[in-house]
């Protein structure tokens, strides 16, 4: 007589979801190349992640699924700020720490303001002031010549250098008044807050600046 086959016991075994990180949030399917708007949470995460970790603007891309660029106008559109020890964006590091490019973007803004500035003065004024009127009119060609940049092919002899080996203090100023002159400003009917802050845009950055300096290191 054959015994009846008794089948073995088994035992299920739970498999343990991976641990969640606390700052993981769901992500919510988004058509590639779609203008489908983000999600109220996606947007509340990463500004999160923006304002709270010190995460570079890539790792945050990776984590949340958001591009860079977008991050970025999220950024600057919603006044969102980084931690002190967070990576800054190039735009949005300190006057005294601002490339060329930055410093002439800045400038032309600050031009622009002085120029709209001086109309309104003129249009508020019963009599019309002639010196102030072609003073306005220096400005508004000193920021047309900003936005526009030095396009012309630098003439270099010997070895390459940096901008800031071959430019002293006084060859920046003469080459960034003689750019104005060329674009056809005249520097002596143009007002000197203009020319101080053409001439202060065009300074090589300091190398003994405080702000440079090693922390804890003492000077002797």
């Amino acid at each position: 007589m054959t015994p009846p086959h008794t089948p073995p016991a088994l035992t299920r075994l739970r498999v343990q979801p991976d641990e969640t990180p606390d700052d993981a949030q769901p992500v919510p399917h988004r058509r590639r190349g779609g203008r489908q708007p983000h999600a109220d949470s996606t947007v509340a995460w990463v500004r999160r992640l923006i304002e709270q970790t010190t995460l570079p603007q890539h790792q945050i891309a990776k984590k949340t699924g958001v591009k860079r660029t977008t991050i970025s106008v999220w950024t600057k559109n919603y006044g969102w700020t980084r931690p002190p020890l967070a990576p800054r964006s190039p735009h949005t590091v300190p006057l005294w720490r601002a490339g060329p490019n930055l410093k002439l973007r800045l400038l032309t803004g600050r031009l622009v303001a002085i120029a709209e500035r001086m109309v309104r003065e003129l249009e508020e004024s019963d009599d019309t002031d002639l010196d102030k009127l072609v003073q306005a009119l220096q400005v508004v060609k000193m920021a047309r010549t900003t936005a526009m940049g030095n396009k012309r092919r630098p003439f270099l002899v010997g070895r390459p250098q940096t901008g800031w080996q071959t430019l002293t203090q006084d060859e920046a100023i003469r080459a960034a008044l003689r750019e104005m002159h060329r674009r056809g400003v005249d520097i002596d009917r143009a007002p000197q807050e203009a020319l101080d802050l053409v001439i202060d845009a065009n300074l090589p950055v300091e190398e003994d600046h405080p702000a440079l300096r090693e922390r804890g290191a003492t000077r002797r």
